[in-house]
C-alpha cells in the first residue's frame, strides 16, 4: 500500500515506517505513571532501547560512523526555504486586518481583509507579526514561550503528550526525555506535548497562559462560540431533551457512538500548546469539522506540506486504515517525489512553509498537511469555523461527528445569526427530503430534527 521503499547503495529494501507510539491508543501504558494514578512521575517511559513501538533509529540514524547522519542530511535540505514556486504567500499583519465592505447572501457587513481574500478562497498563508504585542513571544533577554522558560515556570504542571489519549508528563520529566540518549535524542519520532487542556477552566495555568496569547484579529470570528449563547438560553433544556429521544430512535451507526463519546455540555477541542524537539511533529492529516486553522511558533523552526483538497490521500500516503507516517519519515520517502515538477501532478502540487519563531501559519480547511520541527519547537494553535468558505459542508461534518453539539451550535445561530440559521435550515431540510424521496431513512440529514425551526420557510 505504501509507495516501493527509496533505494540505498548498497541495494538493500528499506524497512517501511513503524506505527508511531503517538498512535497507538495506551501505548506501553502499563509502565506510564499518569495523573490519575499518582502525582510522582520518574523516568519510566521505557522508550529507551528496548522499545518496538518508537525505536526508529535504523530507518533514520542519529549516530553514524560518517561525519553527517542521516537525520543532519535532512534537516539541512528542509531548513532552506522552499522555492518561490511552491512557498506560502506572505503577508503583513496589519495589512491583514484592514476592513472591506461585503455582501453576502444579501448580507452587507464589514470583514477583514484576510477573512474574505483567503479564509473565502481557502488559500494557505503565512503572517508576519500578528506576536508583536503577546507576552508569550520571546524576547531578547526576556521572558516568553521558551521550552526553558516554560520548565522553569510549571515544571510540575502535567501535559498530555498525545490528543489520542489522555497520558500526562510533567515539563520536567518531558526534559529528561528529550534530552536523553536512550529517548528523544535518539527516536526518529519522538513524543511532542499535543494538550489541548492547558486552556480548559480546571487548569492550574490557565489564566495565566490565556493572558499570554491572543487570536490574531485578522481571523474570522469562530463560529463555533454561538454554541455557549444556547447553553444559556432558556430553553436548551428542552431542545436537548427532544434531540436525545429522537437519536434514540434513529439507527445510524456513526452518529449513535459518536454520541456516546460527546459530552453535550462541551464543544470539540479547538486550542493546543504545542512542545517538540527535533524530529518531532504531526504525520498528514485533515483538520476535524472541515474547520480553518491558524499556528503560531513562539520558539524554534517547523517545515510544512500542505496539499490542495483535490490530491488524492493515497498518493501522498495518506492511506484508510493504516497508520500515520510519522512526519520525519515521510520527508524522507515523499518530500522528493511530489516537490518534482516534471513527474507530480501541477494540480497536486503542494504548498511549502518553513514557518520560523512569530510566523503564523493558516491552514485552510479540506487541505491535508503535516508538520516537521527541525529544532525544539514551541507553538500554540487554533482551530475555527468561518462562514467564509465552504459552510454548508461543515454543517454536515458536524451533524455526523458531534451531533449534540449541532444542536446547540444551530440554537445559538437562531438567536445571535438568524441569517446563517436560515442557510443551515434550509440545506438540512433539502438533504433530509432527499434522503426520505431515496428511501434512505438513516441518512446523516435524518438523524437530527431541525424541522420545528420554521421561522425561514
Amino acid at each position: 500500500s505504501h509507495p516501493p521503499p527509496s533505494s540505498h547503495e548498497d541495494g538493500e529494501e528499506e524497512e517501511l515506517p513503524l506505527i508511531d507510539g503517538c498512535d497507538i491508543p495506551g501505548w506501553r501504558y502499563e509502565q506510564l505513571s499518569t495523573i490519575r494514578t499518582t502525582s510522582h512521575i520518574e523516568g519510566v517511559l521505557g522508550i529507551g532501547m528496548g522499545s518496538t513501538l518508537l525505536r526508529r533509529e535504523s530507518q533514520l540514524p542519529m549516530l553514524s560512523s560518517s561525519h553527517v547522519t542521516s537525520w543532519e542530511t535532512l534537516r539541512q535540505k528542509l531548513a532552506h526555504p522552499p522555492s518561490s514556486g511552491n512557498d506560502a504567500i506572505v503577508l503583513d499583519y496589519d495589512d491583514c486586518c484592514n476592513l472591506v465592505d461585503i455582501d453576502i447572501y444579501g448580507n452587507k457587513r464589514r470583514v477583514t481583509k484576510f477573512a474574505w481574500e483567503f479564509e473565502r478562497k481557502n488559500i494557505p498563508a503565512k503572517i508576519m507579526g500578528a506576536t508583536k504585542d503577546w507576552k508569550a513571544m520571546p524576547k531578547e533577554g526576556g521572558d516568553g514561550w521558551t521550552f526553558e522558560n516554560l520548565v522553569n515556570r510549571f515544571p510540575n504542571i502535567y501535559f498530555r503528550f498525545s490528543d489520542n489519549h489522555g497520558e500526562m508528563l510533567t515539563l520536567s520529566t518531558y526534559a529528561k526525555y528529550i534530552s536523553t540518549l536512550d529517548g528523544g535524542l535518539m527516536d526518529d519520532s519522538p513524543l511532542a506535548i499535543y494538550d489541548a487542556e492547558f486552556g480548559d477552566d480546571d487548569s492550574p495555568i490557565t489564566n495565566v497562559l490565556k493572558e499570554e496569547y491572543e487570536v490574531p484579529a485578522c481571523f474570522s470570528c469562530d463560529l463555533f462560540d454561538l454554541a455557549k449563547v444556547a447553553e444559556e438560553s432558556d430553553d436548551v433544556e428542552y431542545e436537548e431533551k427532544k434531540e436525545e429521544d429522537h437519536q434514540h430512535e434513529c439507527q445510524h451507526e456513526e452518529i449513535e457512538e459518536n454520541n456516546s463519546a460527546t459530552d453535550p455540555n462541551s464543544r470539540p477541542p479547538y486550542q493546543w500548546i504545542l512542545i517538540g524537539p527535533a524530529r518531532s511533529g504531526t504525520g498528514l492529516h485533515i483538520d476535524p469539522l472541515w474547520t480553518n486553522a491558524w499556528v503560531t511558533v513562539l520558539q524554534g523552526l517547523k517545515r510544512w506540506m500542505l496539499f490542495p483538497p483535490c490530491t488524492p490521500p493515497e498518493k501522498v500516503g495518506m492511506i484508510q486504515n493504516q497508520p500515520q507516517i510519522p512526519s520525519s519519515i515521510w520527508f524522507r520517502d515523499y518530500y522528493d517525489v511530489v516537490t518534482n515538477e516534471k513527474t507530480w501532478p501541477a494540480e497536486w502540487k503542494p504548498v511549502e512553509v518553513l514557518q520560523k519563531a512569530g510566523e503564523t501559519v493558516f491552514v485552510p480547511n479540506g487541505w491535508m498537511h503535516l508538520v516537521l520541527n527541525l529544532e525544539c519547537t514551541v507553538a500554540v494553535t487554533h482551530n475555527y469555523a468561518s462562514e467564509y468558505g465552504p459552510f454548508e459542508r461543515m454543517w454536515k461534518e458536524v451533524v455526523v461527528e458531534e451531533s449534540n453539539f449541532a444542536l446547540r451550535w444551530y440554537c445559538g445561530m437562531k438567536e445571535k445569526r438568524p441569517d446563517l440559521a436560515c442557510r443551515v435550515w434550509k440545506y438540512h431540510e433539502r438533504c433530509r427530503k432527499e434522503a426520505e424521496v431515496n428511501g434512505d431513512e438513516n441518512g446523516w440529514a435524518c438523524c437530527l430534527d431541525i424541522s420545528k425551526a420554521s421561522f425561514c420557510e
